[in-house]
């Protein structure tokens, strides 16, 4: 499990030799940040004079590192070299023997062509320069900045000031799905260059067990990190323990994007900040560090005057589709769109659904913490699709595979028995390796031999009866509804023409505004993936504009 530690340490004009000499025991590469961490939260005159303290405080103790005769390595985290601060850095640095150059806020290759020219005219030796990826627009130029400098071994992550450049709120930290997809676009990028990986600060230092499955799993495989970014001591001397954990790491991840902003988190969050904050850039509070850009952004959302509208999109995997980027899924489009417009702040909660018959019950949990004013109702093809098929494979309640047949005339229907929400925690039923021609044509059989019986028909009520009884609640209870139609999915050659029935099936029984159709060709530009059932990015912007348009003239959304 040993990956190499990068510890941001702290230090002042009060810090001695002793404790630089025990991080470095660790094995880590001692981190010295010239940036956010030296920065006055609450002033923002006094963070020069602190920068300048903190570069005389780096010179006293790299004079006594040299001193000493000991071997540490030493990093440092400068500022971007578009601030006042950056070339006033370099002059701290000149002359000295420093192992790691953390180069933050990169975006453009200009930003390293510039930065490693400035070192090299200042005279600066180094061996490793590290780019650090902390905005979108870094990571959406990732594969230009690493394809044209081959200086570059090595790339870090910033997720708090990433989280801040798009938005986010909560944050996504490293025990949500979300952070993990930003990690996998980097390695698949650097991946191709043979660079390596930094990972991303863990903030809740606590919780060790969870810390050393992360190390575990990034050390693992073809995931391409490299080091892991410390806060502390016992951090740093777990990424070199040779002790893994036992926990599966991916069972202790969550769905972050469900949740909503909420004020009062952002409040509280404000609070325990500036009362636990020593003028840093980072505050600790009980078993946890709370980095400055969490605190930026609660402060913006506790203070923002705008009137918050709710609404609620109902769906399955397409609101947390796993390839696509949280800031790239449908619904974050649709909150930068409607807020721009319209001046409110859109809160959107997402209710996942497999079953038809969770539809309504899991609606009407949601609406008793708080009604909305708009609901989006998803129609999706996979439950539809499961109750056409004559033959259903699925996983019981204590996770064995089983087979059942559809006999929906006899109420004998097993996709409606089993929610699949519940039994992720086993893994995919079908992993196993089939000849890929013969598999879909036995597919396509089992949904024309299902078709035959009955079952389409049925499928399509069945939805339309949960649809109406979400009209109905909407209708009883004044909030305004749009039934979003399926997507073509094309993993067979009969699912184009079964989606598109649905689609026409609803659309001609919904009423004008409140049906969106969701069924679209490819055209120049691909709407699904190549397995046929995930959509692209490009799908997901197009629904984000079909959406805006429809609540753009909905008297819920433009009501003053």
């Amino acid at each position: 499990m040993q990956i190499q530690p990068y510890q941001f340490i702290k230090y002042n004009k009060d810090t001695q030799f002793s404790h630089i000499e025990r991080a470095s025991k660790t094995g880590a590469v001692l981190c010295f940040d010239f940036e956010d961490g030296i920065v006055h939260p609450f002033d923002s005159e006094m963070t020069g004079r602190m920068k300048e303290e903190a570069r005389e405080q780096f010179n006293r103790l790299y004079r006594l590192i040299t001193d000493s005769g000991k071997n540490i390595s030493i990093g440092v985290r400068i500022n971007n070299n578009k601030t006042s601060y950056f070339e006033k850095d370099l002059i701290a640095i000149q002359n000295k023997k420093i192992d790691t150059i953390l180069v933050p806020k990169t975006e453009h290759p200009d930003d390293v062509e510039s930065t490693i020219n400035s070192l090299d005219s200042f005279g600066i030796e180094y061996d490793s320069f590290v780019p650090v990826i902390e905005t979108k627009a870094g990571l959406g130029n990732l594969e230009e900045i690493v394809g044209r400098n081959n200086r570059i071994k090595k790339i870090a992550f910033g997720h708090c000031d990433y989280n801040l450049s798009i938005g986010a709120y909560p944050f996504f930290h490293q025990d949500s799905w979300q952070y993990w997809k930003w990690i996998s676009a980097i390695i698949s990028v650097i991946g191709r260059y043979g660079i390596q990986l930094i990972n991303s600060p863990y903030l809740n230092f606590s919780n060790e067990q969870f810390f050393c499955s992360m190390l575990e799993y990034i050390s693992s495989g073809n995931n391409r990190c490299h080091g892991q970014v410390t806060l502390t001591n016992r951090q740093s001397e777990l990424c070199k323990s040779e002790k893994g954990s036992s926990a599966r790491f991916k069972f202790l991840l969550e769905n972050k994007n469900l949740i909503p902003a909420d004020r009062k988190v952002a409040v509280d969050m404000v609070r325990e900040f500036e009362n636990n904050n020593l003028t840093k850039g980072l505050s600790k509070s009980g078993n946890r560090f709370i980095s400055l850009q969490e605190y930026i952004a609660s402060k913006q959302l506790s203070e923002d005057p705008r009137e918050t509208k709710e609404m609620f999109f109902i769906g399955g995997c397409f609101p947390v589709q796993h390839n696509i980027l949280f800031e790239d899924l449908f619904h974050s489009k649709l909150k930068q769109k409607a807020e721009k417009a319209s001046g409110f702040r859109l809160n959107i909660s997402i209710i996942r659904y497999e079953r038809l018959c969770d539809v309504l019950k899991k609606t009407k949990e949601t609406a008793q913490s708080g009604k909305p004013g708009l609901i989006v109702f998803h129609v999706r093809p996979e439950p539809y699709l499961r109750i056409v098929k004559l033959f259903y494979k699925y996983r019981n309640n204590s996770g064995k595979v089983k087979w059942s047949v559809n006999l929906p005339m006899f109420r004998y229907l097993n996709p409606e028995k089993y929610d699949m929400l519940t039994l992720q925690g086993f893994s995919d039923i079908n992993t196993r390796r089939r000849n890929p021609v013969f598999h879909k044509m036995l597919v396509t059989m089992n949904y024309l031999f299902g078709k035959m019986i009955g079952n389409k028909q049925f499928a399509m009520k069945s939805y339309y009866r949960t649809a109406q009884s979400f009209i109905g609640f909407c209708n009883e209870n004044n909030i305004e509804y749009i039934i979003l139609g399926p997507n073509r999915r094309n993993n067979t050659q009969p699912e184009p023409a079964l989606c598109r029935d649905l689609d026409r099936y609803f659309s001609c029984r919904t009423e004008g505004n409140n049906y969106v159709s969701g069924y679209v060709n490819d055209g120049v530009e691909k709407m699904n993936f190549e397995n046929g059932i995930h959509v692209t990015r490009e799908y997901h912007d197009l629904i984000a504009e079909k959406l805006f348009n429809v609540i753009s003239e909905n008297k819920y959304w433009m009501a003053k």
